[in-house]
């Protein structure tokens, strides 16, 4: 199974502890995390080929994991895209963090979290649904 994290590209780094315990606890039952701000650098006139690349890669996700501490057109989109496709999504934000109505209007689970270890603690009972 794959899960595709769709996060603030501006506003990585902020993330590093979440994105590493989530790979992990993904690991853990069975599940390969795909960050795509990680794993791709594409230039601005590239924007048509990273959006192809950004769908097919949703596409492949069993399911949508959207960081939204921040506010990002570009979460949006892919939050869109994966609940046309049907794909179950989790919405994750900082305790603190304004409210994204759009994401959180179609968002099949919502965690609003405190710590790392807050956070897979919300995720873990959520990602066991996911596998039955």
């Amino acid at each position: 199974s794959t899960a595709f994290l769709s996060l603030s590209f501006g506003h990585r780094y902020e993330f590093t502890a979440e994105v590493a315990a989530i790979r992990e606890l993904l690991a853990d039952v069975g599940y390969t995390l795909t960050v795509f701000v990680e794993k791709y650098s594409f230039t601005p006139h590239q924007a048509p080929e990273m959006m192809r690349t950004a769908c097919a890669e949703i596409t492949a996700a069993d399911l949508l994991i959207a960081e939204t501490t921040y506010k990002e057109i570009g979460v949006g989109v892919e939050v869109g895209y994966a609940a046309a496709l049907g794909k179950p999504i989790i919405y994750i934000r900082r305790a603190g963090a304004e409210l994204s109505t759009t994401v959180g209007g179609l968002a099949t689970h919502t965690i609003i979290y405190q710590t790392s270890a807050d956070l897979c603690a919300q995720l873990l009972p959520i990602l066991k649904l996911q596998l039955n």
